[in-house]
């Protein structure tokens, strides 16, 4: 994913020539009979020196100062105080950090600007700037994806990481800006997902019949087809009521989603199942993200890449006070995963046969 374009490149090191090397400031000397000019311009200098040198560790490269004033609109369904939620404004807010100013992201949260289908929609119009959409969603659209988020692919959240910012998670972006016209401007690893319903599941025996809600996914219907259950997928808003009035006997998800959105009012049993992990991504439409000069493409990039990195180190934080917190509203159970991981078979989902998915399905396994 490190890329840096020549061209930005080469523009900062002709500024650097014009400008004595600003970026190098153990190297200036300064003579007696200059004091009184340098002093009078030192915060001038100091602000540009530090923003070279904060440049060159940049994953991607840009001239803030080659950034036009922007507002973009960004939807996501996470509820406020969430921790998705505030990965999400971290990111409008480096956004904001990065470009002086210049460019601005609205986060509108709880799904006012939709459902993450909904959401996906607007961005492959063009009618939505950004959007917060799990990779989970893509997989309607783009099969092929379900290859990076299969159940039990994952040890840990850094192994999450190394995958996704590797060529397989460089391959995932370029599935969704050919196919989807969404361009990708980072990925979030969310924390582990377990199932939280009515009744304890100590096994994948409990599992048979099971009505569990699971998202708009063909990956989470095939998922739980083969667990047993029977898959019942439901807009994030319907789940509590859904729940409550026996629609369905639970929902599987986030610790973070159960904690913010109640859940455990209605399913009080807490199955410590950790049966897959489902990154979200910070995505923008491609016909917005075009329309942009280099700097300000790369600005958004870099944002994105620090947002992720924020994220994880907050994901593992908050799972961590999400499960302490939810073990005094809710009964936890040691579900027996292996029952779970033995019925699942990889070669099973009918995406897995496409080209695509096996070279993704290859690019993971190499980079884990």
């Amino acid at each position: 994913m490190k890329r840096k374009l020549a061209i930005v490149l080469a523009a900062a090191m002709a500024a650097m020539s014009m400008t004595g090397c600003l970026n190098n400031a153990s190297t200036t000397t300064t003579s007696q009979t200059t004091v009184a000019t340098a002093e009078i311009s030192s915060e001038a200098e100091t602000n540009e020196t530090k923003k070279t040198s904060e440049g060159e560790d940049y994953t991607y490269q840009f001239d803030a100062s080659n950034v036009e004033k922007h507002t973009f609109s960004l939807s996501t369904t996470a509820p406020s105080g969430s921790a998705l939620a505030d990965v999400t404004h971290h990111f409008a807010d480096k956004v904001e950090e990065l470009s002086d100013g210049r460019m601005k992201v609205d986060v509108f949260e709880g799904s006012a600007l939709g459902t993450e289908a909904q959401n996906l929609e607007a961005l492959t119009a063009g009618t939505l700037d950004m959007a917060v959409i799990a990779v989970e969603f893509y997989v309607n659209s783009i099969p092929q994806l379900g290859a990076l988020i299969l159940p039990y692919m994952y040890d840990d959240y850094d192994q999450v990481q190394k995958v996704l910012e590797s060529e397989a998670g460089e391959y995932a972006s370029e599935q969704l800006r050919n196919v989807a016209k969404v361009q990708n401007l980072g990925y979030y690893v969310m924390a582990f997902r377990n199932m939280y319903t009515t009744k304890p599941i100590n096994s994948v025996d409990d599992l048979k019949g099971f009505k569990m809600r699971v998202p708009e996914s063909s990956l989470y219907v095939d998922t739980f087809r083969m667990l047993g259950a029977a898959p019942t997928p439901l807009a994030t808003g319907e789940i509590y009521t859904a729940i409550d009035t026996g629609v369905v006997d639970g929902v599987e998800n986030t610790p973070d989603g159960c904690l913010h959105l109640s859940w455990f009012e209605v399913a009080p049993y807490f199955n410590k199942t950790n049966h897959l992990n489902a990154p979200t991504t910070f995505s923008m439409s491609a016909s917005v993200f075009d329309k942009l000069n280099d700097d300000e493409k790369n600005l958004l990039l870099q944002a994105g890449l620090d947002a992720s990195h924020y994220g994880l180190e907050s994901t593992k934080t908050s799972d961590a006070e999400n499960r302490k917190a939810l073990e005094e509203k809710m009964t936890f159970v040691d579900s027996d995963v292996e029952s779970m991981r033995a019925m699942i078979d990889y070669n099973a989902y009918d995406f897995m046969q496409s080209d695509e998915a096996k070279k993704l399905f290859e690019l993971v396994q190499k980079n884990k």
